[in-house]
C-alpha cells in the first residue's frame, strides 16, 4: 500500500476504534461500578457499532471534504441487485430454514419460537434490546467497513488481499465485547476470527456484485446477526457451515481478484474504478 493509502486507512480505524471502544470499555465499567444493570449495558451496547459510520463520514471530510461525503452517501440509495447477489444476500434465511429442518430430525420437535418469545421478549424493552442491536450494528458497521474501507484497499488490493487486511482490522475492533458480550477463550476466538473471515468474503461479493452500494451488504449482515439469535446450537451451526461452503464457491468460481463476475469496486471518492 502507498503511503497516502496508509495514511487513511490508520486514520480511518483509529477512529472507529476509538469511538467504539470509549463506548464498550465506558459502558462495561459502569456496569461493574454497578451504575448501571445488564439490561442497560445490552441496550447501551448498540451505540458502540457507530463507531465505523462516524470514522467514514470524518475521515471522507478530512481527506475528501463535502464531496466525498456526497459519494459516501450516494452508496445508501436503494438499488434491485442482480439475481445470483439477491442469492446471496438473503442466503441466511435459507440456511436458517434448512437449520430448523435439521433441528427437527434432531430434536424430534419443531424449534418452539413461542418459548423463546416469553423467555426474551416478556415486555417491549426487552424486545427492543434484543432488536436494537442487530439494525445497528448491521447498519453502521456496513456504512465504515464496506462504505469506506473496503474500496480503499481494493484500489491496490485484490478482493482477496482487501478481505484479509479487512478482516484483521474489523475482527480486533470487537475486542471490548468479549468483555460483557460474548465468552472468551481462545477456541471461540479463533472460530470467532474464522467465522468474521467467512462472512467477509461473502460481504465482499455482495458489496462488489453491488457495485459498491451498502444496503445488500446491511440486508445480509442483519439476516445473519438475525438468524443467529434463536438458537445457538444445531442453527447456527448450519449457518457457519452453509456460509463456509458459499465463500469456497466464491473464491472457486468468481476469482480472487473481484469474487464478483464485475469487477471490484475501488475508491469512488476519487472516481478511481
Amino acid at each position: 500500500m502507498t503511503k497516502d493509502l496508509i495514511k487513511k486507512v490508520v486514520v480511518y480505524s483509529s477512529i472507529a476504534y476509538g469511538i467504539t471502544w470509549t463506548i464498550a470499555f465506558g459502558i462495561y465499567w459502569l456496569f461493574r461500578k454497578e451504575t448501571i444493570n445488564e439490561r442497560q449495558l445490552n441496550f447501551y451496547h448498540s451505540f458502540a457499532a457507530t463507531g465505523p459510520t462516524i470514522a467514514a463520514f470524518i475521515t471522507t471530510y478530512l481527506f475528501y471534504g463535502k464531496q466525498g461525503i456526497r459519494k459516501l452517501l450516494s452508496k445508501l440509495k436503494f438499488q434491485i441487485p442482480n439475481k445470483q447477489t439477491m442469492l446471496l444476500t438473503l442466503s441466511p434465511i435459507l440456511f436458517f430454514i434448512i437449520g430448523l429442518l435439521i433441528f427437527r430430525l434432531i430434536k424430534s420437535d419443531y424449534y418452539n419460537f413461542e418459548l423463546f418469545a416469553r423467555l426474551n421478549w416478556s415486555e417491549i424493552y426487552p424486545f427492543i434490546i434484543w432488536l436494537f442491536p442487530l439494525l445497528t450494528y448491521s447498519i453502521f458497521e456496513e456504512i465504515g467497513w464496506r462504505g469506506f474501507l473496503l474500496p480503499h484497499l481494493q484500489t491496490q488490493s485484490s478482493a482477496w488481499i482487501s478481505t484479509v487486511i479487512l478482516t484483521v482490522i474489523w475482527g480486533l475492533w470487537h475486542l471490548p465485547f468479549f468483555f460483557y458480550r460474548f465468552d472468551f477463550s481462545v477456541g471461540i476466538a479463533i472460530g470467532f476470527f474464522f467465522g468474521i473471515f467467512v462472512g467477509a468474503i461473502i460481504l465482499t461479493s455482495i458489496y462488489n456484485s453491488s457495485r459498491g452500494f451498502i444496503i445488500p451488504v446491511m440486508v445480509f449482515h442483519f439476516l445473519n446477526n438475525f438468524s443467529s439469535m434463536f438458537e445457538k446450537e444445531i442453527i447456527v451451526a448450519v449457518l457457519s457451515t452453509g456460509f463456509v461452503f458459499v465463500a469456497i464457491y466464491i473464491y472457486k468460481t468468481l476469482g480472487k481478484d473481484n469474487f464478483s463476475k464485475i469487477k471490484r469496486t475501488k475508491n469512488y471518492f476519487t472516481n478511481i474504478n
